[in-house]
């Protein structure tokens, strides 16, 4: 197949998959609305767009594991659907691998005056192909992992925030983190600033440098996330990314 049909089958590919994690989305808002008396619970979708075939898409849901709870105060239920395609030098071949994945996790939430904190635990499953196959990788296959995941979202001034993330996953070992600076004018509708990301495993290491707007309201709720940026893959050459996120939170509060 030539270069530009496997282009169109990624994107074919990538569009499904955000799609099918839109519905996903929206399924899971409709069975947590009616659950525990419309008990409040945030919805998280989106995809990540990239050269050399690097795609990412999720669905996700954090709901209060007691009916009578709020987020942000006490203990919480989180799960989490993705699809994620990369490339990764392999004895100067490029392998490309694709990895869909699932975890559910029971975690704590606190809200501060600043913003809050949160820490999670669970399971994961994913099921990663590769192509062409390196039977020595060790990410490859149906695997499960323990999940370890925090986040931080402090406000340290009037128009300046920081928000940071870091997942590890444990058996296969993997990594991700995040960290966002963010600057918001007294007149502005939405954050902007930087953001950076280093993810990888045994196999793969990638970083992220790029720009991000954030909590951009669209809606009673629901707020939009945008990113532009540069992925470096170690042994593929940079390459841009553009994302979308939209985060909506639902039920009583």
């Amino acid at each position: 197949m030539g270069k530009h049909g496997s282009k169109l089958i990624h994107w074919l590919n990538t569009g499904c998959t955000t799609t099918a994690a839109c519905v996903l989305w929206a399924l899971s808002g409709l069975f947590f609305s009616n659950h525990a008396q419309a008990r409040e619970w945030l919805g998280l979708t989106g995809a990540e767009l990239g050269e050399n075939h690097n795609a990412y898409a999720f669905a996700g849901v954090i709901t209060p594991l007691a009916s009578n709870a709020a987020l942000g105060q006490g203990w919480v239920q989180r799960y989490w659907l993705d699809w994620v395609e990369y490339r990764f030098d392999s004895n100067n071949e490029t392998v490309r691998a694709e990895a869909p994945g699932f975890s559910a996790a029971v975690g704590y939430q606190q809200a501060t005056a600043t913003g809050f904190w949160a820490g999670y635990a669970g399971a994961g499953y994913r099921k990663t192909t590769l192509s062409p196959d390196r039977p020595d990788a060790e990410v490859r296959g149906s695997q499960t992992a323990l999940h370890l995941l925090v986040e931080l979202d402090h406000r340290f001034a009037k128009t300046w925030r920081f928000a940071g993330a870091a997942q590890l996953a444990l058996g296969p070992d993997s990594y991700w983190t995040r960290a966002k600076f963010l600057n918001k004018s007294s007149d502005a509708a939405f954050w902007q600033g930087a953001e950076i990301v280093f993810q990888g495993d045994p196999d793969y290491h990638a970083t992220k440098v790029g720009y991000v707007l954030d909590e951009w309201s669209v809606g009673k709720g629901i707020g939009v996330n945008l990113k532009l940026g540069a992925n470096k893959t170690k042994g593929v050459k940079t390459a841009g990314y553009v994302g979308i996120e939209f985060v909506g939170s639902f039920g009583n509060r």
